[in-house]
């Protein structure tokens, strides 16, 4: 977990830091708090950290412009120093280069002890951790165990999310890991979660295998087509190498207790994506068209059985022949019945397809120059799409 150098600062107002220079980086993420004297163990350093020193390892001006540029190199969040002990001043070549990078710099003042800082600054960043874990898998426990309200209400009134506000899950799908995979959804989810804490006042994000899930709480559809698109506009943004990004927007729901469902709804869409059916990178259940009453089917064992019995027997036929009567039937009725456009589009003569076309027909028993008959096939092809 991180927050904002600002924000975290804010939260602490008796850690007393001066800023001198960077206050363009104040947004930077901070993750820990280190007290680091010697550049050369600024490799031990994993980034997003906020650096306190005292000075006593630099040997002078020279020193302390290196210790800078080094902590800057290693991604930190920003750089303290004790300016009553070892550092008398701080020349304004360090303070040049730190508004120019937007490295945030402070002063410490000589009677202020680090402990004095760090505990505050850690301590609370450690509770926003434990926060947002708690929050997460109550939203885990509502999307799994909806029925179990024990399992999530009472830990998202503690944090004031309110039990019959409208909410949705966006999920965001990774591909192409530029990185590995486990590395690039915590940095990920870090990046939607940074954008949802601006953007909404009561959301919730975790990561799961090539994923992130984001639950967010909205009052109108257009106030979440908003939210949506921003996810999408700040993952894109954050995307490395080939790396792309598919998003699923469930239904606003009327309370916590149904949020299973707009979840289930952001799934389908991303199935439906990944089979080709949907071309945007963000695609929101509203704009579904008829698969939204299709995934409105609460019992999935209707929409398996209707899918078994009208598709079922050329299914069947396809796979003990080694034919491909079922793609062939699916493009003819994608193509509103011509033959011409259907061929053009399989790269084969068009006796051929009237030849697979007849034969479908003949294995289904139905007659497929019938308008009622192709609703009931492009219905079953749909529920395909959605299995």
């Amino acid at each position: 977990m991180a927050l904002e150098l600002r924000e975290l600062l804010d939260g602490c107002p008796d850690a007393r830091l001066d800023l001198l220079a960077g206050s363009d980086g104040l947004t930077h993420r901070v993750t820990w708090v280190h007290v680091l004297e010697s550049t050369m163990l600024s490799d031990y350093l994993g980034g997003d950290e906020l650096i306190l020193t005292t000075g006593v390892a630099l040997g002078g001006d020279d020193d302390l412009m290196s210790y800078v540029r080094a902590l800057y190199a290693r991604d930190a969040a920003g750089v303290a120093l004790d300016t009553g002990h070892y550092i008398d001043h701080i020349p304004e070549e360090v303070t040049t280069f730190c508004d120019e990078h937007a490295f945030p710099l402070f002063a410490i003042p000589k009677d202020v002890p680090f402990e004095s800082i760090a505990r505050p600054l850690c301590r609370r960043l450690i509770d926003e951790e434990t926060k947002d874990r708690m929050i997460g898998n109550a939203f885990r426990n509502a999307i799994s165990y909806p029925d179990r309200q024990e399992l999530y209400i009472p830990a998202l009134s503690e944090f004031h999310f309110e039990i019959e506000w409208r909410y949705a899950v966006i999920i965001i799908r990774l591909d192409d890991f530029a990185d590995d995979p486990y590395k690039r959804i915590d940095a990920m989810s870090e990046t939607v979660r940074k954008y949802l804490r601006r953007r909404v006042r009561f959301s919730a994000t975790y990561g799961e295998w090539e994923r992130i899930v984001a639950v967010v709480h909205c009052t109108s559809p257009e106030e979440l087509r908003d939210v949506g698109r921003g996810v999408l506009e700040t993952t894109q943004r954050a995307l490395r190498g080939k790396e792309t990004v598919s998003i699923g927007v469930g239904k606003l729901t009327q309370s916590i207790r149904c949020i299973c469902k707009s979840h289930r709804q952001a799934e389908s869409i991303l199935k439906l994506r990944s089979r080709g059916k949907l071309d945007d990178r963000i695609n929101f259940f509203d704009d579904l068209g008829a698969y939204r009453v299709l995934l409105g089917v609460e019992d999935p064992e209707i929409s398996q059985e209707y899918y078994r019995q009208v598709l079922g027997p050329l299914l069947e036929y396809d796979k003990e022949n080694g034919t491909d009567l079922t793609d062939v039937l699916r493009g003819y009725l994608d193509h509103n019945g011509s033959v011409r456009d259907t061929a053009a589009d399989l790269f084969v003569h068009r006796n051929t397809v009237n030849y697979k076309i007849a034969k479908a027909g003949d294995v289904l028993g139905m007659d497929l120059s019938r308008l009622k008959n192709r609703m009931q096939l492009m219905l079953g092809y749909m529920l395909m799409d959605m299995m």
